[in-house]
């Protein structure tokens, strides 16, 4: 090899890795620019979102509130249903009492007449049991 073919050869190199050298540099600062455009990217949105912190808070006790409701409204709605329980077995327990009257005067008197003097009405029946059904 000649010397003139090295010195091209060495300029050649230098030439190819000036070239690298120049497009590693570009990339570096391409991606310190695309860095740069993302840390202000997200602090335009922490920003953003912080803004909202208020409107979110605000939501927040109005779902608190209103679970507050809810929960009360539950709570009587329980209170209701026991309240109903316990007056449907006073029924229970006033028309058994009733129905023990009645049988005990059917049993007095089976051929009874109506308050007005009269046979008993006819849509009352008395069951085999001596009970009046309507």
């Amino acid at each position: 090899m000649s010397t003139t073919s090295l010195v091209l050869l060495v300029i050649a190199v230098l030439v190819v890795a000036a070239l690298v050298a120049v497009a590693v540099v570009v990339l570096l600062q391409r991606n310190a620019r695309l860095r740069a455009a993302r840390v202000e990217q997200a602090g335009q949105l922490r920003t953003q979102a912080a803004a909202h912190d208020e409107p979110i808070a605000a939501s927040r006790n109005r779902v608190e509130e209103a679970q507050v409701r809810a929960d009360e409204a539950h709570a009587r709605a329980d209170e209701a249903d026991r309240e109903v329980d316990l007056a449907e077995q006073v029924l229970a327990q006033d028309e058994a009492q009733q129905e023990d009257r009645l049988r005990a005067a059917d049993e007095l008197d089976p051929h009874r007449e109506t308050e007005a003097g009269t046979a008993p009405a006819t849509d009352q029946v008395t069951d085999p049991e001596g009970r009046h059904r309507a």
